[in-house]
């Protein structure tokens, strides 16, 4: 289950033209392939998939170890990249990419501040106290629990660290509001705050012991803050595989948005596809491993986040060489910016930068792929920055603004390389 709000179903029309488009081109030009049981239409599902999901622990071996291996036998792609014309992506024509399961094609320029702040949220999907417990959240390393509002509304609340207060939420809220901004579909997520008088107990499996052991840890001034989200309506399949969307220009490039945000956890998992009644559209979720925070480690990252894999089969092997001499250079103490931010560096390297795992859509990123990214992130204005960041609800105006700063490095970071490419492109044109 994940948390959600309602997205009607895009436009069919529109929909339809574009990845009508992408289907009669990309034969023409080396792209990729899509599954003909999903519908006619490249990046889009007008069909009710069945989705098998796999436990973590074998999709971590399976894109660790398996992966890498069955890549040597692609013959056609392996040749492309190496004459230097990799498998172009199936959507992506004239440096656009029309609507698809994961992307609705917003201009982020056209958003004004106040649209960024709210991000999918709408007035109502506000939590309205009381909260009926029904459930505790059994998936992950985060704290939380399945509620019921006072409208019958159902929602997910995630808790932070009891030592670190902010930290998840606010990375979960202010990811949420960019992603969405670049174009993403992504789920209601507001930082809320509860009294622990209207949490009420359904006589389910979370009893009033474990509820005071969640709750009084985490108090301040008698209020409980939250990650909220609101569970999505509509029939929820399971996760989508990175890999079936590998040849979706978005699904590539979204490699150059989790760097900006330093979201590390990009596996299969964190995604969902959900049945509307007439298409499947998919979902970007869990972003409590976003910015600074490792909603995995119950804290603040590791320096090494981002730039190195959980499991590294390049550095393994440089320590196996070396006796165990070698380290990687991000492997340097560093103490977190302050609890609610936690480690979240301006440095970063967006053609190094790698998630907790290998994921194989950003695997097939190439550069036509990252400067249809980089130009959506150019188009961010210091206040719309601002105005996401604003949603994290940061006490201290202190933590908030060195949140807005960083990400403006990192933002500058990622997009020179590639709009550098850009005019080199224009130059030889």
């Amino acid at each position: 289950m994940s948390p959600a709000v309602r997205h009607g179903a895009p436009p069919l029309r529109r929909v339809a033209l574009a990845c009508l488009a992408g289907l009669v081109l990309c034969p023409l030009a080396g792209c990729g392939t899509w599954p003909r049981r999903w519908g006619a239409r490249p990046c889009c599902i007008a069909a009710k998939p069945v989705v098998h999901r796999q436990p973590v622990g074998w999709h971590v071996l399976d894109v660790t170890l398996s992966e890498p291996v069955e890549r040597l036998f692609e013959v056609t792609r392996n040749g492309r990249r190496l004459f230097g014309s990799p498998v172009r992506a199936l959507n992506l024509r004239d440096g656009a990419v029309g609507e698809s399961a994961f992307f609705t094609g917003r201009d982020p320029a056209a958003l004004s501040p106040e649209e960024v702040r709210a991000g999918p949220t709408r007035p109502d999907d506000q939590p309205q106290a009381p909260f009926t417990i029904t459930k505790a959240k059994a998936e992950g390393k985060t704290a939380g629990f399945f509620v019921t509002d006072a409208r019958g509304v159902r929602y997910l609340f995630k808790l932070d660290p009891p030592d670190a207060p902010e930290l998840l939420s606010g990375a979960e809220v202010v990811t949420s509001k960019l992603l969405h901004a670049l174009g993403y579909r992504v789920p209601s997520y507001e930082a809320a705050f509860v009294r622990p008088d209207d949490l009420r107990l359904s006589g389910g499996p979370v009893g009033e012991e474990a509820l005071r052991a969640l709750v009084e840890p985490r108090l301040r001034e008698g209020t409980l803050r939250v990650s909220a989200s609101r569970i999505l309506d509509g029939e929820i399949l399971g996760p989508a595989s990175f890999k079936r969307f590998r040849d979706c220009a978005e699904m590539r490039a979204l490699k150059l948005a989790y760097a900006w945000v330093n979201n590390i956890d990009a596996k299969d998992h964190n995604t969902l596809l959900v049945w509307d009644g007439a298409n499947t559209l998919g979902y970007l979720i869990d972003f409590g491993t976003s910015l600074g925070a490792d909603a995995g480690a119950g804290g603040p990252k590791d320096p090494c986040a981002g730039w190195v894999h959980r499991v590294d089969l390049k550095e393994g092997f440089l320590r196996l060489v070396t006796l165990g001499w070698h380290r990687p250079p991000c492997d340097v103490p560093s103490p977190p910016d302050s609890p609610p931010i936690g480690f979240f560096s301006s440095r970063v390297d967006p053609r190094a930068w790698k998630p907790y795992v290998p994921n194989l859509a950003f695997n097939e990123m190439n550069q036509q792929d990252a400067r249809w990214m980089a130009r959506r992130m150019s188009r961010f204005s210091r206040a719309q920055l601002e105005a996401a960041v604003s949603a994290g609800r940061y006490r201290d105006p202190a933590d908030a603004a060195r949140l807005v700063e960083t990400l403006e490095s990192r933002r500058q970071a990622i997009i020179l390389p590639y709009m550098e490419d850009d005019d080199e492109e224009e130059v030889r044109r």
